[in-house]
């Protein structure tokens, strides 16, 4: 495998790693972003604030998902590239068998 190669592999690496770690980060700040909700005084109001405290949460968790779904990405292409460079040179080697 060439060196330039490896080290596109390497920068996928780190890249997916990175997402997957922010994603958990972002994960854990859940209970700074989502305290608990006070009464208002009027059921009503306690109805609709805790509606968009929840749209807040699901906002929250869907773009933990995203950067993990992004990670997940990352690391998938960075093996279809190392797959695809074992059998280009393994077709390279296929083909020299008979030279040597």
């Amino acid at each position: 495998m060439p060196p330039d190669f490896k080290a596109v592999l390497s920068d996928l690496t780190s890249t997916s790693k990175t997402f997957h770690d922010e994603a958990t980060h972002y994960r854990n700040l859940h209970d700074q972003i989502a305290p608990p909700v006070v009464s208002g005084g009027d059921s009503g109001l306690d109805h609709a604030i805790k509606e968009v405290a929840d749209l807040i949460v699901a906002l929250h968790t869907g773009f933990a998902d995203r950067l993990d779904d992004h990670g997940d990405k990352v690391a998938y292409a960075r093996d279809s590239f190392q797959r695809h460079d074992i059998d280009v040179h393994g077709l390279f080697e296929d083909l020299m068998v008979g030279d040597g």
